[in-house]
This record gives C-alpha cells, structure tokens and sequence, in this order.
C-alpha cells in the first residue's frame, strides 16, 4: 500500500508555503507552490481525480477515467503546451504508418494499449507491430560516411548519400546479430527510404564495417549475411516491462522488469573514482541505438594513483605474509617488495596472476 496526501492535505501545505514566498505579495500573490491546472477540469473549474501509469523515471503517462473506468490519456487543452505522456525511449523511432509525417499520435495509441493492459479492458493490436522499429538518423560523422563508400561508389554526386543527409537505423533484436560480428561494434543502417513496406527489401550496411546485410522480423535466427531486427512490437513489449535500475523494490532489491510497487532509492557503496568525459556529442546518437558500448560513449581519464591497481590489489598484498606471497605465486621476494611498497608495477599478466592468487585467498 502506498500512502497518498489528500487534496485538503495538499492545500494545506500550499498555503504553508505562501510565508515563504521571496517576491512582493502584490506583484507575485499566492505560494511559491502550485496546483497545476491539470488538475482541474478545464469547463467547471472543479479538481478532478488524475491517475499516472509510471514504468520508469522518464517513461510515464498522465490519464483520466471515464464513466466506465476506461482510461483515457490526458490530452492538450487550452492552458496547456503539449500531451501528458512521455515519448521517452519511443520518441526516435519513425512513424510507422507515415513515416513522412511528424505526427506523434501513434505514440498515444502505444500508451493507450498499456493503459486498457493495466486496468483489464481490451486490448486491440496495432497495424504496425510486424513492422521493423526503425528511425531516422543524420550521416553525421566521418565514419558513418566512411562505412557508406562501397554503397556510393560509382554513383554520380547527386545520388550519392552525403555529409548531413538522413539515414534509416534499425536494432537488432537479441541473439539475432549475424555469425561472427561483435554485438557492440554492429548496427545497421540504410539510405532513407520513406515507404515502411520497402524496409525489409533494402540492403543494409554495418556503420563500423561496411559490410552489407539483408534484414527480416519473422524469426529470430541469423546468418553470416542476415540480421533479425525488432519489430515495433518488440520494443512495445520491451518499453512496457522496461527495468528501473537506479530503484530498489520495497525489500531493497534491485529493480526488474516485473517489479511493481513504490520503489526506493538504491543505496550506493563507492567502489573506486573514474574520471570521465561527458557524454553529451554523442546523445543523439545514443539515443538512436547507434552507440551500443559504453568504450564509445565515454573518455575515461586514468588516475594511476586511483586505478585498481593502487587502491585494491596492493594493499591487499600488503596485508599477506610475505614469504607465503613469493612461494604460492613464484615471483621474486626484491619484485615483490618492490610492488607492494610502490616502487614499480608488475606487466599486467603478472597483475593478472595477483589478482587470481587474491581471489584464491579470498
């Protein structure tokens, strides 16, 4: 059970906070709180009952319920700038019933069926989950162009794909990366074609290799030639049941994709400092699912006085017997000494022996 503040209760903290306002009370009257205005029913005035179906911190979706207990999705209205839904984690994938319009409603019938899933009612299955999720991406850096080279060769400028112009990406589903590529260095992408019906007939090419490959939804086996994309009722699926790992569940375990309930905080125990760059030239292509390891996604800066070495694996030398140390790993009792006092480090296959020598140890 989760307990919740009625609405006098809430008033009554707003109206606590109106002492504590920094501005003139003539020019700026009331609390610094508000009671936003979707809260209240835009003909009448009156507060009314809203209702949140949340499954992540950025994923989350506002609604009301009609006379029937219907859920039905808080829209835009008149005082308001935009719907109460996310499009997190949806928002970069293309329309999958127009994929030259803009329009975002497909998103809202996506929330809609999770709502109707989550309060009993039925469910109708969209047109477009057979359809592969794919999104649109810019040719916005040397690689992605470089990858595209055998595709443009012998093409006249025109119709070459250039700096700036838009691509078509799609994700692999798991397990359906073709045979012998590595999973974090592979995703695919394709000149920009507008007709969803074409997107399984295109050939698709590898943006850290070049190679090219033909893409299906209909198993989820691969070839040396051939990837199993998602289709947009996988990343449905996927999106509806996605984990909260930043949360505990109420006994203080880490969150899954069936947890449900009030989360907590997860508590945090420091395990060492790492000095890396942000991450922020590349959250668009993050967001896009061209980035899948996070080696490409960060710089990290090594601190040789913070790394493993100094603040884990020589200090627990230093707490073994000395002579145990030399007969059960075999190196010298001068290298030893050397290494734990800090006078020089071991090659890393001799960090490597250490480590296992520790772990043996406990």
């Amino acid at each position: 059970m989760v307990k919740a503040l009625s609405w006098r209760q809430v008033g009554g903290i707003v109206e606590r906070f109106k002492s504590l306002s920094p501005y003139d009370n003539s020019a700026v009257p009331g609390s610094i709180l508000k009671v936003e205005d979707d809260n209240f029913d835009l003909k009448t005035g009156k507060q009314r009952q809203l209702w949140c179906y949340a499954i992540s911190a950025k994923r989350y979706a506002l609604f009301l319920r009609n006379a029937n207990g219907t859920p039905e999705l808080l829209r835009k209205e008149k005082n308001n700038s935009e719907n109460r839904w996310s499009e997190h984690g949806l928002g970069h994938l293309l329309n999958p019933t127009d994929s030259e319009s803009d329009d975002r409603e497909w998103i809202a019938h996506v929330w809609q069926q999770i709502l109707n899933s989550a309060v009993g009612r039925r469910i109708v299955p969209m047109s477009f989950q057979a359809t592969p999720a794919v999104g649109r991406v810019t040719v916005s850096n040397p690689a992605i162009l470089r990858a595209l080279e055998t595709l443009n060769s012998g093409k006249n400028y025109p119709e070459q794909i250039k700096p700036f112009n838009f691509l078509l990406s799609c994700h692999v589903k798991p397990l359906g990366h073709p045979v012998g590529v590595d999973p974090a260095r592979f995703h695919l992408i394709a000149p920009y074609e507008m007709n969803p019906a074409k997107w399984t007939h295109l050939e698709w090419t590898d943006q850290y290799s070049g190679q090219a490959f033909r893409i299906f939804t209909s198993e989820h086996y691969s070839s040396r030639q051939t990837a199993s994309v998602k289709t947009f009722g996988d990343v449905i699926s996927e999106y509806e049941f996605h984990a909260e790992p930043k949360c505990a569940d109420s006994k203080g375990n880490t969150c899954e994709k069936t947890t449900r309930g009030l989360l907590q905080r997860r508590h945090v125990l420091i395990d060492r400092i790492r000095f890396i760059g942000k991450e922020s030239n590349e959250l668009e292509e993050i967001d896009a699912g061209l980035i899948h390891s996070a080696a490409d996604a960060y710089t990290e800066f090594i601190d040789p006085s913070r790394d493993d070495w100094a603040v884990k694996i020589r200090p627990a030398l230093k707490r073994i017997v000395l002579s145990k140390l030399r007969k059960e790993t075999g190196f010298s009792r001068r290298a030893l000494i050397n290494w734990r006092t800090g006078k020089s480090r071991p090659h890393p296959r001799n960090q490597g022996r250490l480590v296992d020598f520790l772990r043996r140890n406990g």
